[in-house]
């Protein structure tokens, strides 16, 4: 954490650590409830998470047809990049997942947004 930052920053930003690395928000919420109470910032944050949970509960519920291939294909291209010779550090690694993490979801929510158009129609 820089050092630059004023108290009230470094709260807010261990919040945000946290709220990453927790699987129960509301822990994070309890642990820093005198904070939580007066910083609208981290209010923010907490309701972002919540509503990417939400997001990501109701796409578990509904399971996405995905081409077979998908994954192999995935699969083949990260090889590839590694036989290239390229040294992923971590952070690489890590974004590559996120992406293609975020791309299943895009996949999903394009899928029940047909879904539910298609079922309005």
């Amino acid at each position: 954490m820089p050092s630059d930052l004023t108290p009230a920053n470094q709260l807010c930003v261990s919040v945000g650590e946290q709220l990453s690395a927790s699987d129960d928000i509301s822990l994070v919420v309890e642990a820093n409830a005198a904070h939580m109470g007066q910083c609208l910032r981290c209010q923010a944050e907490v309701s972002s998470y919540r509503r990417m949970q939400r997001a990501l509960k109701s796409l578990a519920a509904h399971p996405v047809d995905v081409h077979p291939q998908l994954e192999h294909q995935i699969l083949g291209a990260l090889d590839g990049v590694s036989r290239v010779g390229q040294r992923r550090g971590s952070a690489v690694a890590a974004a590559t997942l996120g992406g293609l993490a975020a791309a299943a979801s895009v996949i999903a929510i394009a899928s029940r947004h047909r879904r539910i158009v298609r079922l309005a129609s």
